[in-house]
């Protein structure tokens, strides 16, 4: 199992950002996520071969708007890198503390172009399979 990525979700990137001493421009792509409504910047960290993926709702719509009105930012979920998305919905799917969230399907050009995605809740942390 390998990480891809961290997700942070925050209503207030720039904040975030100095909290971890980023600046915008180490944001390597932001992407609006039109079916979640979110912008998702994206910040490679080299010296840890690590992608952070900060998530910020667009609006009360989004999938996230409720976690950050609650949490502000925090950890949202972590990334794993799968050779095979179907073959994780059918694991995951039958294992009984589980909850497939959703699958999408999203053009990420610093993660090589489109990607697809699977989200997985097991007691309250989330898990995003990326293919």
């Amino acid at each position: 199992m390998k990480i891809h990525h961290i997700g942070i979700a925050t209503n207030d990137v720039d904040s975030l950002l100095k909290v971890y001493k980023l600046k915008r421009d180490d944001i390597a792509e932001t992407v609006f996520d039109n079916e979640q409504k979110n912008n998702l910047h994206f910040i490679f960290l080299k010296e840890n071969n690590l992608w952070i993926e900060i998530i910020e709702p667009v609006d009360k719509t989004s999938t996230i708007s409720n976690f950050v009105n609650k949490n502000q930012s925090a950890l949202h979920h972590i990334g794993i890198s799968t050779d095979n998305i179907e073959h994780e919905n059918s694991f995951y799917s039958k294992l009984p503390s589980n909850f497939i969230i959703g699958k999408y399907r999203l053009t990420v050009n610093s993660f090589g172009g489109k990607i697809k995605t699977l989200f997985v809740a097991f007691k309250g942390m989330i898990t995003e399979f990326v293919q």
